[in-house]
């Protein structure tokens, strides 16, 4: 599995690359299936409340592509946070996988 970090607007630092891929690495205990995961990495103008950290996460499947993403305050934040609803993707594709090839999913 490969993991393409790309980042906007700010310069890629070493720790968050390394967070980024050890986080999101986790996602082959879910799926073997994953073929590659891109990751799109973004802090958008300045609002009121200071800058926002977006991120953008697509799961490669043979037969399809998950997607998540979200705004945060800060960048490790919302690492954290894209993980968790990645993570919900990931089983439910896997749980309904495994269930139409028992046959039990209608």
């Amino acid at each position: 599995m490969h993991i393409t970090i790309e980042a906007k607007d700010f310069d890629l630092t070493p720790a968050i690359k390394t967070f980024v891929e050890e986080k999101l690495g986790k996602l082959t205990k879910f799926s073997t299936r994953i073929e590659r995961i891109g990751v799109q990495l973004d802090i958008e103008g300045a609002n009121r409340n200071g800058l926002t950290n977006r991120i953008e996460v697509w799961v490669y499947l043979p037969e399809k592509t998950l997607q998540a993403g979200l705004k945060a305050e800060h960048m490790n934040e919302a690492i954290d946070l894209v993980y968790e609803k990645i993570e919900r993707q990931v089983v439910n594709y896997e749980r309904k996988r495994r269930d139409m090839a028992r046959g039990t999913r209608i």
